[in-house]
């Protein structure tokens, strides 16, 4: 779903300074479209964090960056090991079982 941001500020109760002011800092990335910022999914997501970042929790605007950024890590690393996931499904089930001793002797080691 897109939305533009008159539908940001009004649904995410938030005013246009702030939307502007965090567009400025690229905490978020809306695309403009013929002179009108539009946000997806994961503007609007990110767009709430950041609310919930800053009422909810009292974090400072130093801070929501570095906030953001593990968030990001995390989320990568979690697309990163689905990923992985799915290779590991999909390898045979002689691979399968050759890489858990691999694994498993990995562990042992460490």
């Amino acid at each position: 779903m897109i939305w533009t941001i008159q539908r940001v500020i009004a649904e995410m109760e938030v005013s246009e300074g702030e939307v502007t002011h965090w567009i400025e800092q690229s905490w978020v990335l809306p695309v403009e479209e013929e002179g009108e910022l539009l946000f997806d999914n994961i503007d609007r997501a990110r767009i709430q964090l950041i609310v919930e970042l800053r009422r909810d929790l009292e974090v400072n605007d130093e801070a929501i960056p570095v906030v953001l950024r593990l968030l990001d890590q995390v989320y990568g690393l979690r697309r990163t090991l689905d990923e992985l996931r799915q290779g590991i499904m999909g390898l045979s089930d002689a691979a399968r079982s050759e890489l858990e001793a691999k694994l498993k002797d990995i562990q042992r080691a460490s």
